[in-house]
């Protein structure tokens, strides 16, 4: 999808970018990572031709860029800063809808795009469409940005440090908001951070970078077990390396959790918890999403013959994701008192739990090496 060919890139003698290679593949989360100066947005730029380069060729879907448009490749191409750039005199319709508008798009095309959008990402069309953007909270603009960087449907999206303005809790939330938005939209993305906890939480390939070159390009999982030298080590972070400890809520999960459809019969149910030694059943519907928890006391109080579990009020449990952290499972069962986390993904299919037990178990596996470990 995006190609660089022994690319450099300098202003007089100074060298920002030197002989670059580099492959993105099409649907990938790329970030680019590394010190301050070492030529990351550069490259970035280089991409949509902000910037041309002084040596070598840069390929977009087998094309090169030289031969390109400028105008008409920026129009097809998502970008997304940090100061977000929203228009304060448009409204939020209006700032979506300005790069559809100057490639011509009909109005009833570009209304319906418009609203499509916004549902995308949860935001309520009668409520947001006619607002301006000082009436919105800092992710909201973020998420207005991301929404007209998508609107004519780019097959890149070009992101520069797009959350580093937000606080730590919202910067979290658009996190997990463009993880969400790539495994469904599955664009090309190129994401600029200074964050190595962002890059790692994000990527689908981390490109590390140091003086204009590539130092290391790899999975985060690889550039975490097998750091390429000491600099990569010392820019990852010693504490992040991995040390064969549970890293996330999937190597700590029981995958045995006890499901069952909410059209079984209530008799059944206590019978199949008897023979599991279980207090409590997870309930689904037909395609195995989610319902909710049913402990031993909900169907003691309740039960009667003739009754599916379906018939009964769940408790509902607080979720988490397989690729959530195992620190962040753990903060959860202590500082919210739990005793019991369901493990889905964002279909909402169960894939397993997460206990105090199951969490006790995982790092006596890593401390001791036991796969029999038990609590």
């Amino acid at each position: 999808m995006i190609r660089f060919e022994n690319v450099s890139m300098a202003y007089g003698t100074n060298e920002i970018i030197h002989n670059l290679n580099l492959k993105i593949e099409e649907g990938q989360l790329a970030v680019l990572i590394g010190p301050s100066g070492c030529g990351k947005t550069t490259t970035l730029q280089l991409i949509n031709r902000l910037l041309n380069p002084t040596e070598g060729n840069i390929f977009l879907n087998g094309k090169e860029l030289r031969g390109m448009d400028p105008v008409k490749l920026r129009r097809g191409i998502g970008y997304v800063i940090q100061e977000i750039g929203l228009f304060p005199h448009m409204t939020i319709e209006q700032n979506i809808e300005i790069v559809p508008k100057l490639l011509k798009w009909p109005a009833e095309k570009r209304q319906a795009r418009t609203l499509e959008l916004l549902k995308l990402v949860g935001l309520d069309p009668d409520t947001y469409l006619n607002r301006y953007p000082v009436k919105l909270s800092g992710g909201q603009q973020q998420r207005i940005g991301l929404l007209r960087a998508l609107a004519v449907e780019p097959p890149v999206i070009l992101m520069d440090e797009p959350f580093g303005a937000l606080d730590p809790i919202t910067r979290e939330t658009m996190q997990d908001e463009i993880k969400r938005l790539q495994k469904k939209l599955k664009k090309t993305v190129v994401f600029v951070t200074h964050d190595m906890d962002e890059a790692i939480k994000i990527a689908d390939v981390i490109i590390l970078m140091k003086d204009g070159r590539i130092v290391q390009q790899a999975s985060p999982e690889q550039l975490l077990s097998s750091p390429a030298d000491e600099f990569v080590e010392q820019f990852i972070g010693k504490h992040r390396l991995y040390n064969g400890k549970p890293d996330k809520v999937m190597d700590i999960m029981n995958k045995r959790a006890f499901a069952v459809p909410k059209s079984m019969g209530i008799a059944q149910s206590i019978a199949l918890m008897e023979q599991h030694g279980v207090s409590g059943i997870l309930v689904t519907d037909e395609s195995e999403t989610l319902l909710g928890y049913l402990g031993i006391e909900e169907i003691r109080d309740e039960a009667k013959i003739g009754l599916t579990v379906g018939d009964l009020r769940f408790r509902q449990l607080p979720m988490v994701h397989p690729e959530t952290s195992a620190q962040e499972a753990f903060d959860m069962l202590i500082g919210q008192k739990l005793d019991i986390l369901a493990v889905v993904d964002d279909d909402g299919h169960i894939h397993g739990v997460v206990s105090k037990t199951s969490m006790v178990k995982a790092l006596a596996r890593a401390v001791w090496n036991r796969e029999d470990a038990h609590v």
